[in-house]
């Protein structure tokens, strides 16, 4: 609900890949929302959300209304699968770019390929961070956020940051890291003026894969939701 321009927190609805960090040009990007027909009737889940500051993108009305409105959807293999709920209310203008064992700089790095300064983005949305926390390093992973967040500064996006999903039989460590750079996450995205979106418990054990990192068939439902919800909210 926007309130003085921010986004303010209401109760509602990420992941990692062990794989090695992703070749530049291993993108994948895709609309193709008939991958994530599970036959499951789940209700869209609500979500909580912190709403970013519109940014001065310096453009005028007339000229934003001749640009291409794209929204977009990028981080690790986490995302394979959510192509269905976040794309299919518009499949020519939402993206979901999904890099294989991506880690926070291989998005920055990335983003130059994916984003056009010819088009127009009312929301990107970033959800990556699992893979970072195997080696538990939360200063460098703290850095590496901080430098993602002056590269999408430079694109004029309201940008969301989606919170690392926990993860199962990986270590206290690993558990410990994770709590720890999501609240400061959160923390980091309010000061900057980015949007937070906290799964916070609602991703359970219960919803991961076997691997105890990806998630379910279940779980990637929701998942795919909660993210739709906050496309669908931050648009209207």
């Amino acid at each position: 609900m926007a309130q003085g321009g921010h986004w303010q927190l209401v109760t509602s609805g990420s992941r990692q890949c062990s794989t090695p960090a992703p070749n530049p040009a291993a993108v994948v990007i895709g609309n193709r929302y008939a991958l994530l027909d599970t036959g499951e009737k789940e209700s869209p889940p609500t979500a909580e959300e912190e709403k970013p500051r519109t940014p001065k993108a310096g453009k005028s009305a007339a000229t934003t209304a001749n640009r291409k409105r794209r929204v977009v959807v990028v981080g690790d293999s986490l995302l394979r699968g959510t192509e269905a709920p976040i794309c299919r209310p518009d499949i020519s203008s939402r993206e979901v770019c999904c890099l294989p064992g991506a880690r926070i700089r291989d998005v920055t790095e990335a983003l130059s390929r994916i984003i056009r300064p010819s088009d127009y983005y009312p929301m990107l949305l970033i959800h990556v961070g699992t893979n970072d926390t195997a080696r538990c390093d939360t200063e460098q992973i703290k850095s590496d956020y901080r430098a993602l967040g002056v590269r999408v500064k430079e694109f004029g996006a309201q940008v969301v940051f989606s919170s690392i999903l926990p993860v199962k039989g990986r270590g206290t460590g690993r558990d410990r890291c994770i709590v720890e750079v999501n609240a400061w996450l959160r923390r980091w995205c309010r000061q900057e003026s980015f949007g937070f979106l906290d799964h916070g418990m609602l991703i359970q054990a219960e919803l991961l894969g076997r691997d105890g990192v990806h998630l379910s068939r279940r779980g990637k439902t929701l998942f795919g939701y909660r993210l739709a919800n906050l496309v669908r909210r931050a648009l209207n």
